[in-house]
């Protein structure tokens, strides 16, 4: 299994928070993305959507680019979805 930068206290400002973490800023704190690489990917998602073409997910953006491993995304998916839900 990868070990990801910083993953215990992601886990830690997680269950201890109320803020409900994007995709993008869990994976940027697990160091396997860049802001410049999310920036490129919602860039590219809002051209998609701006130009009515079919509404694609950040995440599989990012693996279209090759930014992220699809083992990297599972990973953030399993964080984003401990989060509390908002009051």
């Amino acid at each position: 299994m990868k070990c990801f930068r910083n993953l215990d206290k992601l886990l830690s400002n997680i269950m201890m928070t109320e803020k409900k973490y994007l995709l993008g800023e869990i994976l940027i704190s697990l160091g396997v993305l860049t802001e410049e690489q999310l920036n490129i990917s919602l860039n590219e998602q809002k051209l998609l959507d701006s130009e009515g073409k079919e509404h694609k997910p950040v995440g599989q953006i990012l693996l279209e680019h090759g930014f992220i491993t699809p083992n990297d995304l599972i990973e953030a998916i399993k964080i984003q979805t401990k989060q509390k839900e908002p009051i």
